[in-house]
């Protein structure tokens, strides 16, 4: 429910891009310069690529089945028929909600002070139930503060939800993590350098004051791959563009240089006025 509410949303708002207009007026006697002809070519092509990433993120929210990759993967996921992945035609599901809205009112964790639903109790509630029926490992992956806090690089699981796993699970190993990679290593599943590393950049890639309590991870390396072709020529503009601070900086020099025999005319002009006899004026 989390991914399929927030994904065209946070699609959008990671798809966002400085503006890529770009001022090829020069002066008229740079008009017809390599230069000049330069950035109108650059312009033309930053042009095309920013039209060509609009319409791979309007095809990724409009038909995600065909063009969204990370949709494809979490849709198998979604409807695994697995007991552990909870769906509407599961009697139990009612039973969770109870338990859940009932620990939502008694404001036990995970929950905010301002939350108006019942999501992460919800989660709580279904993550116990499936830990209590199952064998094996258990992993939380979220940057949410309700489940526990970072110091130091590592994650720590919220005191009272530990003591709550053991009380009604029992000594099962669980681990919160903030990265999908290491909640899958504690799992024994493999990961690749690759893809370790894939996740790093994406991390790293989030401003510092993302607020991760309402605001949905989202990869896609579609896009990535749409912003690698943006930034090329954009490197391409960056070196240009100093290309032409570079004559105007030894303009600016030049004109220091005809100011200098201008200040020194009027320093002696000022001097004459000043050791001219008033009483000659008549």
């Amino acid at each position: 429910m989390e991914f399929l509410k927030n994904r065209q949303a946070v699609i959008v708002n990671n798809s966002v891009l400085p503006s890529l207009k770009i001022e090829d007026n020069l002066p008229a006697v740079m008009g017809d310069t390599q230069l000049s002809n330069s950035l109108k070519r650059e312009k033309k092509e930053l042009e095309k690529r920013s039209k060509e990433l609009k319409k791979r993120i309007k095809n990724i929210i409009k038909n995600p089945a065909a063009y969204d990759p990370v949709y494809r993967s979490l849709e198998s996921i979604f409807s695994s028929p697995h007991d552990h992945v909870l769906t509407r035609d599961m009697k139990i599901r009612h039973s969770i909600k109870r338990l859940a809205w009932r620990r939502f009112v008694l404001g036990y964790a995970p929950r905010k002070d301002k939350d108006t639903a019942i999501g992460d109790a919800l989660n709580w509630e279904w993550f116990i139930h499936c830990a209590s029926q199952l064998k094996g490992r258990f992993a939380i992956v979220s940057r949410d503060s309700d489940y526990g806090l970072t110091f130091n690089g590592d994650t720590f699981l919220n005191d009272a939800l530990k003591s709550e796993f053991r009380s009604r699970v029992g000594r099962k190993p669980i681990q919160l993590t903030t990265k999908l990679s290491e909640a899958l290593r504690f799992l024994e599943v493999s990961v690749t350098k690759k893809e370790e590393e894939s996740e790093a950049r994406q991390i790293r890639s989030l401003p510092s004051n993302v607020n991760f309590s309402n605001r949905a991870f989202y990869s896609s390396d579609s896009i990535q791959s749409a912003l690698d072709q943006i930034n090329a020529p954009n490197e391409l503009l960056k070196r240009a563009m100093a290309q032409i601070d570079a004559p105007n900086e030894l303009l600016k020099r030049a004109m220091e240089q005809i100011d200098a025999p201008n200040e020194a005319i009027r320093r002696a002009l000022s001097e004459l006025d000043s050791s001219k006899d008033p009483g000659n004026d008549d």
